[in-house]
């Protein structure tokens, strides 16, 4: 792992950290986990030396742990633990029950600044007792620990019939209070120049249950997996039983595209399920073995055989690339691909759920009914496959087709850019306008890519997306107009070569090509 830059503007040290990570992500993506797969370790202090309690604490979770804070979350005396971590239960709550005596074995202050920073950050306070030469002493903190901050709540567990004869606090900036009648097991909140501490009376109530923890089990080699925002289908047309190329169905409602092998025994009874299919419900079956004939016979020959009642076809291995990268988008750890693979999509060929390995008709019946029709605020409750509740809010709409964007566009940039103008589309103002420049700047590079291979009808293609993704970029209607007058279209190119002069009358180009082919125009009487 390369250091983090300290100088942003050298490009090699930034380029080696970002390489760095992309390097380390992808291990992720594959598999690996950040810590290793090591279970989470707890010490227990016995007196000047500790013991490993891991496995008897009940803190010994294989998580990929990333934060934890300490708080006395149920108000009972003694402190409790949130742990934060990088996959699934994001939260864990473990509520401390080893000591039930513990109420009259506490303190705990709250402090509040007045002349000093409100939380009261840096300051001290001691806990004096009776018979003992020696003070408790605790400071409040900001941040304890990785990504963590503890509660600002200062705790102190005491000795069994510890009396305190006095509390002092030294507050930010030197100036040191002292407070009687302090009583053990009990809250008390501490304002900077009040005379007294306040006792809080009530405790909290808490609502939150508890319940059994899911059992992980080995994976049965399949998975269904509702998605938490739909996604565009990377894949637009296919080749159909005949060999054609055909645009991929456009749908009022919801369909299932299933891919599939015919050296696959899985796929087989896969196909299979399908050799009755309701009317109302449409299934499109795309073998990836590759489009030649042979391929296609083996693939026809076992549609027969299976009954399968669908429409089917064939894919390349582009296309199927593609899909798996979308896949690595989507998801942190991403297996090989495989078939049978099969998609839930809605009106729009928006990806709504993923079937990996055998498909259950009633999973994909009960998705129908629910993921397909369920507003996109709301498909995020469907995605989770255990029962809980969200701490976080809501990616905003964009997030998701940013994402794949920046997956998938070193691959493949022309099929990038549908998920580049969504994620414009669904941003604010100011992020919308610098995506959508940013993807007029990208139809720009492809059109000059494709002209450079003299592959025109596709560099106009993108010359004229780029004008109308970011119209006012001056260099590409003078591009645009020098490969339209090139090719004796002198009319279209006079009128790019005026509007990049309106937009930029400083265009020194712009102007000796609009003069050269208004002079062709002349000459020609036109």
């Amino acid at each position: 792992m390369s250091p983090s830059p300290v100088v942003v503007d050298d490009e090699k040290v930034v380029g080696q950290y970002q390489a760095s990570w992309k390097a380390i992500m992808q291990q992720v993506r594959e598999g690996s986990s950040w810590s290793g797969y090591e279970r989470n370790c707890a010490f227990l202090n016995t007196g000047g030396q500790f013991a490993a309690a891991s496995h008897v604490s009940g803190l010994n979770f294989s998580d990929d742990g990333r934060g934890l804070a300490v708080t006395d979350w149920d108000q009972d005396g003694d402190l409790d633990l949130w742990f934060r971590n990088r996959t699934a239960p994001r939260l864990r709550l473990m509520l401390n029950q080893s000591s039930p005596e513990c109420a009259s074995r506490h303190l705990a202050f709250r402090l509040t600044g007045t002349e000093c920073n409100r939380d009261a950050i840096g300051a001290v306070v001691e806990v004096h007792l009776e018979g003992s030469d020696r003070r408790l002493v605790r400071s409040v903190r900001a941040g304890e620990m990785y990504l963590s901050q503890s509660s600002k709540w200062v705790h102190f567990g005491l000795p069994e019939d510890a009396k305190v004869t006095g509390v002092s606090v030294l507050w930010p900036g030197g100036v040191r209070s002292n407070y009687e009648g302090i009583e053990v097991g009990n809250r008390y909140t501490i304002k900077q120049g009040e005379t007294s501490a306040r006792r809080i009376e009530k405790k909290r109530d808490l609502t939150l249950e508890t319940a059994p923890l899911d059992t992980v089990s080995a994976t049965s080699g399949h998975a269904s997996i509702v998605l938490p925002a739909p996604v565009l289908l990377p894949v637009d047309s296919y080749f159909d039983d005949a060999g054609n190329l055909t645009s991929l169905p456009v749908s009022n409602s919801p369909w299932l595209l299933l891919l599939w092998s015919a050296g696959c025994e899985h796929c087989q009874k896969e196909l299979a399920q399908f050799s009755k299919i309701p009317d109302d419900f449409k299934v499109l079956a795309l073998c990836v073995d590759g489009r030649g004939a042979e391929q296609r016979k083996r693939a026809r020959d076992l549609i027969a055989e299976t009954g399968f009642a669908g429409d089917w076809g064939m894919i390349g291995a582009n296309q199927v690339e593609q899909v798996h990268v979308l896949q690595e988008a989507l998801f942190d750890s991403t297996p090989k691909f495989a078939v049978p693979l099969s998609f839930l999509l809605r009106p729009g060929n928006e990806i709504v759920a993923i079937y990996r390995g055998p498909i259950f008709s009633e999973v994909v019946s009960y998705d129908c009914q629910t993921a397909t029709r369920a507003p996109d605020v709301a498909l995020r409750n469907l995605a989770p496959p255990f029962r809980g509740r969200w701490f976080t809010l809501s990616a905003p709409p964009a997030f998701l087709p940013n994402m794949i964007v920046r997956r998938m566009q070193e691959r493949y940039p022309e099929e990038a850019l549908p998920y580049l103008r969504r994620a414009a589309e669904k941003s604010a103002i100011i992020a919308k306008q610098k995506l959508f420049a940013e993807l007029g700047r990208r139809h720009y590079f492809l059109a000059a890519k494709f002209a450079s291979e003299q592959k025109m009808g596709k560099s106009d293609h993108h010359y004229l997306k780029s004008i109308e993704a970011d119209p006012r970029n001056p260099s590409v209607h003078n591009d645009f107009g020098s490969s339209l007058a090139g090719r004796g279209r002198l009319g279209e190119g006079r009128k790019h070569f005026s509007e990049a002069l309106r937009l930029k009358p400083d265009f020194p180009l712009a102007r000796k090509n609009l003069a050269k082919v208004t002079e062709l125009l002349e000459k020609a009487g036109k």
